[in-house]
């Protein structure tokens, strides 16, 4: 009796051991750099809101103390030019939370 093998895909019968490791160290690096730039320390911003910018593909921005922060949808909808805040940002200065600050 025979047994049919799956078919080997030409992408996986053609890697090298070398191209797999190459592929390996780059998926490593990518995890690597994506769980550093989400864990603590945080980044902590505090001045006044001095503009606000919506890009064309859906990104948000917001510009506190000189540095330029990504905000989500609500948050941009909801903060004023002007207003007094302190920001916690990840190290690619992505919000993490947003407090105003009263006088």
């Amino acid at each position: 009796m025979l047994v049919k093998q799956a078919p080997i895909s030409r992408c996986t019968a053609q890697m090298s051991p070398l191209a797999i490791g190459k592929w390996l160290g780059r998926f490593i690096r990518y995890i690597t750099a994506w769980v550093l730039y989400a864990v603590p320390p945080y980044r902590r911003f505090e001045g006044s809101l001095t503009s606000k910018e919506a890009r064309p593909d859906g990104t948000y921005f917001i510009l506190v103390a000189g540095e330029i922060i990504q905000v989500d949808w609500l948050t941009y909808d909801m903060l004023m030019v002007g207003e007094a805040l302190r920001v916690r940002a990840t190290r690619d200065n992505e919000a993490i939370n947003i407090d105003r600050l009263m006088p």
